[in-house]
């Protein structure tokens, strides 16, 4: 587990109940730095976490050094409906985002992207999925991120793996399930201990699959010799030695993240990279090409997915990133599409956009022609 500097280290109190819960605090809280360690009850979370609102969660290239608050939470799985709607009623803040889990629901979620209704809503296609996340928060400190404020680590693993056969039944047509891109899970690992039960529960699986999104670490040796039996893949999120190495500060370099991939692979992992999000910075077709060089000198990708820097207009794109870093066509697209309409996620233009994709494709088919590409969220 990376090693935290939090502000604070916030315990909700029925976890200490729960020896498995609480044997998992005592293993993670070693690698946090903090002043104070709060036990908690719900009105305690939500002044914190109203007092925090009030304060702004800026992407990271807006801010200074962060400093997460830590919450250790559980799941509820046993409250009544009347008991879930009288919290989400008293307590506004822990309630406004459910995708965040504070009052505790969740974790085996549907993403709607890609359904009709999304499609009718936002003119782009996407596949909709059922996905399994027990973290919100990251340690990276990406520009265009905004995860690294607060981390909310749902404890009782247990006890969701333990529901995940009841689970799985909502989906009957669907064979890959992704953990947990809210998050860069191994991160957190293996004090965490989610990533063993979920490659151990999906190995026993006869037809159903784990996508272990690796993210933008190299964190992997400690899963290597887990007996995952195929049924697990591990996925990359990658980006050239610019981006890289100067937008993702705290993240594992492009050459550790294709050879962590490398070891997955060898250990019998399928792997699979995105390019995402793309931002142009100069020289992004170079760096586009020496990167998937690399990727394909030392792994065979299962697929390849690429998407472009999404919801920045050009005045919010300048706030959190040097534009001296950037494309120069690209500040000049963007400059000149201020007031513009557009689909909500295709802030960058269409036109440019495309060139993007057109210089990836030519060169995956160059350097494999063989291998699968994908785009996410993308107008047909």
């Amino acid at each position: 587990m990376l090693p935290i500097r939090a502000s604070r280290l916030c315990i909700v109190k029925e976890v200490m109940e729960d020896p498995r819960t609480s044997a998992r605090v005592e293993r993670m809280a070693e690698r946090i730095q903090v002043d104070s360690v709060e036990i908690v009850d719900d009105a305690a979370l939500e002044s914190i976490l109203a007092e925090l609102a009030s304060r702004g969660t800026p992407h990271h290239g807006a801010t200074g050094t962060i400093r997460p608050i830590v919450i250790f939470n559980r799941f509820r799985f046993n409250d009544s409906p009347e008991t879930r709607a009288a919290r989400q009623q008293q307590f506004p803040t822990l309630a406004k985002s459910p995708g965040m889990k504070l009052l505790g629901y969740g974790g085996f979620e549907w993403r709607e992207s890609g359904c009709a209704a999304h499609r009718a809503r936002t003119g782009l296609v996407c596949q909709p999925a059922w996905h399994i996340h027990l973290l919100i928060g990251c340690p990276f400190r990406c520009a265009y991120c905004s995860l690294g404020h607060y981390y909310n680590i749902m404890m009782n693993v247990e006890e969701f793996a333990d529901r995940l056969d009841a689970s799985l039944t909502q989906s009957p047509g669907q064979k890959l399930f992704q953990f947990d891109n809210y998050s860069d899970p191994v991160c957190f690992e293996p004090e965490y201990g989610a990533t063993k039960l979920l490659i151990e529960y999906f190995a026993r699986q006869p037809d159903r699959y784990l996508e272990l999104y690796v993210g933008k670490s190299d964190l992997v040796d400690f899963f290597l010799h887990y007996n995952h039996r195929g049924h697990t893949l591990c996925c990359w999120s990658v980006s050239g030695r610019t981006q890289s190495s100067l937008l993702e500060p705290e993240t594992s370099s492009m050459e550790a993240r294709i050879e962590s991939a490398r070891k997955c692979q060898q250990a019998g992992y399928p792997v699979r990279y995105r390019l995402s999000p793309i931002v142009p910075v100069k020289n992004w077709r170079e760096e586009t090409t020496e990167l998937l060089e690399r990727i394909f000198a030392r792994t065979r990708p299962e697929v390849i997915t690429f998407e472009a820097l999404r919801y920045f207009e050009y005045d919010k794109l300048i706030q959190i990133i040097n534009p001296a870093l950037l494309d120069e066509q690209f500040i000049e697209v963007m400059k000149a599409a201020r007031g513009q309409s557009y689909d909500h996620g295709c802030e960058m233009p269409d036109a440019f956009r495309t060139q993007i994709y057109q210089h990836i494709i030519a060169e995956l088919e160059r350097i494999s022609p063989k291998t699968p590409y994908a785009f996410c969220r993308e107008h047909r």
